[in-house]
This record gives structure tokens, sequence and C-alpha cells, in this order.
């Protein structure tokens, strides 16, 4: 049997707070069972104390804006219902607190919800200074529109704000402007009606021209100018068709055209042209006191005294056949006293033509000579333009007898009255047409107041004796046969072809023919005038 093993004895048991010194002998050893129970007390306590300390120092901090919660800032409010959601008790909102909310929301609204929870709180003047800005800023908005709506919208948002009264100022002031602004633009548009409606009657370019001038910005002023324009075109317009009128020939009223195609006097001006275009028979007035004149047709005829003329001498013989290749056109009567005297006048001719007391006017002019007709001529050409001349006797022949074959105007000396002024028997001269009876025996009488021929000329025999071109010839063998005068023999002397209120029947042929010195006048001579056409 063996022996048990000894064992160690077993240390006594102490409380769990009691220090026993290490036990070298068991072989067990701890730092923990060296430190005494105190230590750690210690640092618990310290622990604990620096959790207070912190506690304190953060409640005493200012809180910041975003860690305080977002409630309703309604003082003495109790609950807040929600739908659906159970009340649940809200704590009133510190003075404090309100104001960070306002300062957060930054509007308006912010701060006048402010002011309104805490009317007296310690923010109160911020918040007042921050809606007076709002207003401030409102009123200069409202400044810088400078309009009666724009003082408007701002009492409508500050009824009571810092410029309440002085927004109502400027309201009424600027109603009253319009007012009277209104007042004189009625007063000015009455006024523009009623000068408007002058001018109109007076319908002139002064007259619209003032209008202009007193209402620059008038509301007629539009048609005032467009009336103004036309009145000027017509104006110049009729200005224009006076002067083609007073010139008379196609070339004026052809420029006439030209200028205003449109014209007031376009129908008159066409049927100015057309009157004057080379026609048989076609009468034209190159002037106002310009002989009337009248076309004549080219052609042949047989000029001079034929053999079986018994009445005719010499020195109107051979007849002879001219051919007339151009046109020309000659008087219808002959010159007159008036068409002389504009000649005088003008300083173109310097013979002032007795009249011998039977009166001028429309008489033919007599006592001129045959320089003194070629004054007129001179000047008549320079004053239309157109070339005129003295017929020569070709063409004055031509021009008599109309086609005429026969010696007399009318076939005999009784039908010769209705066409001749010539020598009556109440003249008592012995080579009188007792055929006839004359009112006016021993004178002139007003030209055109007797029949024309067959192409429309009046007076080409009687009244006056007419100057031709043609120098004094024996005879007339060898004279042009192309209608030109004849500058042979005597220049000095000219003849003189129709007859006079002087002259019998034998002298009022067609073929009758006298000679006078070129500057002789007397009371039975005158002349008439041709002009060239087509050339």
């Amino acid at each position: 049997m063996t022996e048990p093993k000894e064992t160690a004895p077993k240390a006594p048991e102490t409380r769990k707070n009691d220090w026993q010194p290490p036990q070298p002998e068991t072989g067990h050893y701890a730092v923990r069972d060296e430190r005494a129970p105190w230590v750690r007390w210690s640092v618990g306590a310290i622990l604990l104390i620096s959790v207070l300390l912190g506690a304190l120092w953060l409640v005493s901090q200012v809180i910041v804006p975003k860690d305080v919660p977002n409630t309703p800032l309604v003082e003495n409010a109790e609950t807040i219902e929600d739908v659906g959601t159970p009340k649940t008790p809200i704590k009133k909102t510190s003075d404090d607190a309100a104001w960070v909310t306002a300062l957060e929301k930054d509007t308006l609204e912010g701060y006048r919800e402010y002011l309104t929870l805490f009317p007296d709180g310690k923010h109160k003047d911020d918040a007042q200074a921050e809606i007076d800005a709002y207003d401030n800023k409102a009123w200069s908005i409202a400044e810088q529109r400078g309009t009666i709506s724009g003082y408007e919208d701002y009492l409508d948002a500050w009824p009571e704000g810092l410029h309440a009264s002085q927004a109502r100022e400027r309201i009424a002031e600027m109603k009253a402007k319009a007012e009277a602004i209104a007042k004189d633009a009625a007063e000015r548009a009455r006024q523009d009606t009623a000068d408007w409606e002058r001018a109109a009657r007076e319908n002139t370019v002064d007259s619209y021209g003032r209008y202009l001038t007193k209402h620059p910005a008038g509301k007629h002023i539009r048609d005032a100018e467009r009336r103004i324009a036309y009145l000027k075109r017509t104006e110049a317009d009729t200005n224009a068709w006076n002067q083609a009128k007073a010139a008379n020939r196609a070339e004026s009223y052809t420029q006439y055209l030209d200028s205003f195609p449109q014209g007031n006097y376009v129908p008159q001006a066409i049927a100015a042209i057309e009157k004057l275009k080379p026609a048989v028979g076609r009468t034209f007035q190159d002037c106002d006191l310009c002989p009337v004149m009248v076309s004549l047709p080219s052609g042949t005829a047989d000029l001079g005294a034929a053999d079986s003329d018994t009445a005719a001498r010499t020195y109107e013989k051979p007849q002879r056949s001219v051919t007339f290749s151009n046109m020309f056109a000659i008087g219808v009567t002959e010159v007159t006293f008036t068409q002389w005297q504009a000649c005088e006048r003008e300083g173109g001719c310097q013979t002032q033509a007795s009249d011998n007391g039977w009166g001028a006017g429309n008489r033919p002019v007599i006592n001129v000579s045959w320089d003194d007709a070629q004054s007129y001529v001179k000047w008549l050409s320079q004053k239309t333009g157109f070339t005129y001349a003295l017929p020569s006797e070709a063409q004055w022949e031509y021009a008599a007898r109309a086609g005429d074959t026969k010696p007399l105007i009318g076939g005999s000396s009784t039908a010769l009255c209705a066409f001749a002024n010539g020598a009556s028997k109440e003249s008592g001269l012995q080579w009188a047409n007792a055929d006839c009876t004359d009112p006016s025996a021993d004178r002139t009488l007003p030209t055109g107041m007797l029949g024309a021929n067959k192409f429309g000329v009046k007076d080409i025999i009687g009244n006056v004796a007419e100057w031709t071109l043609d120098c004094n010839t024996f005879n007339l063998r060898d004279a042009p046969t192309n209608g030109d005068a004849d500058q042979r023999g005597s220049c000095n002397q000219r003849v003189i072809r129709g007859g006079s209120w002087f002259s019998g029947p034998t002298d009022l042929r067609y073929t009758a023919r006298m000679m006078q010195r070129r500057g002789d006048s007397n009371d039975f001579t005158g002349f008439r005038v041709i002009r060239k056409i087509g050339d």
C-alpha cells in the first residue's frame, strides 16, 4: 500500500478586497494582485469628472444654427396636429432660436415672422433693419421705374412703408401732369385739325407749308407733303403747258409730253401735235402774235399766163410747169398791223407803219417796203426757231390758184367779188369792176372777211398787193421750175403779186405781175409769209 502524497496546505480564505502578499511557495503571481483597489477608484473618478466638465463646457457655448431643430416657432403652442399622425407636444421656441431661424431664411417674411413672435425681442432692431432694407430696395425699384404703376406697386407691397407718403405724392403729381398733358394733347389735336382744314380749303403750297411749320409732328404731315408735291408738279405742269402753247410748235408740245407724261394737259398736247402735223389745209400758229399758217401740198402746177389769156401781158408769159417737191405753209392772210407792231415792240422792225387813218389792228399792214418785209421775216424766224421768208412768185401763184386753171379766182368778174377786195363801181375808177359793190371802195378791209380758196388761203387776190422774193424780169422764160425765186434781172426792183383794193379785174388775175423798187412803200402794198415744212 502506498502512502498518500503529501499535499500543500490550503491558504486561508480572504475577502475579495483583502490584500495578501504573494505566496511564493504556491507559484501564483499576478501584477494585479500587487495593486491596491484605491487606484482603480481614483482613475474612475478622474474620468467621471472629465465627462462632467466637458458637458458643462458644451452647455455654456452658443448653440450653432444648424444644431437647432427646425420646429415651428409658435410660442405657447402645446401640440402640432398632422393628418394621420399622433399629436406631438412642441416646446416653446426661444428668442435666439427664432432669430437664428429668421437669419437662416433671410427673407422679408422670415424677419416679419420673428417680429410677430417677438415684438420686443432682443433682436427686434436687427429684424427691423433688415425689413427696412427690403423697403428701401422696393422704393429704389419704384424710383427707377418712375411711373404711376411703379409707385402703386410699391404701395401695394408697403402700404405703411418708409416711403408710402412720398409714393402717394409722386402718384398725385404724375396723375396731375398726365391730365395736363392729355388736356394739352387734346387742344393741340383740335388746333391741328382746324389748321389742316384751313390749309385744305386754300389748297396751295403756301397753306400746306404753313401747316407743316406750325405742326411739324401733326397727324396730317404725310398728306400735306403729298399735296405740296402734287401742287408743285401741277404748277410745273401748267407752266410747261403754257410755254408749249405759247410756242405752239410740235417740238414744244413734244417736250411737254416728255417732261410730263402723266400731265394734266396730255390730251391737249397730243391734239396740238396732231394739228401741227403737215397736212393739206391744216392751220397752225408758231406764237400768239405770229401769222396763222396753212400747210399746202406738194405737187405740180402750170404757172404763168396761158396763150389763151387775152388780158395777159408779155412779161407774164410763158406758162411753165413747176413742181413743188416739198410741202410748205403760207399765211392764211396778209401780215396784219397787230403782228407787225409786235415786231416793232421787240425791236425787229424799225419802220412805224402808218395805217393812213383807216385803222390798224387786223387790217393788212401797209406802207412797208420790201426791205421792211425782210426785217419782219428775220425777226419771226428768230422768235420761233423756224425759217420764215417772203414767198417766191411761183409759191405765191401756186398758193393763189389752189389748183384753179382759170385766169380769175371764182372764174368770172362777178364771182371775183366774193374773194377779192378790189376797185368796185363805188370807187369811180375807170378800171373798176362794175360787177362788184364795195363798202370800203377806197381802202383796205380787215383781213379774213372774204372767202377762202380751196387751200384755205384768204385775201391773196386784192386788198393789198404782196411783195415776193423775185427780181424784176422781162418775162418768165427760163424762170425756175422747182418753185425757187428768180434772182435774175434787176433785183433793185422786186415783183408784187395779187393786185389791191385799187385794182380792177385785169390786175386781179392770178398771173398779174407788177414791179416796185425794194425801198418803196405805199398804201396798197403789203406782204404775207411762207414757212417750209418737213425739212
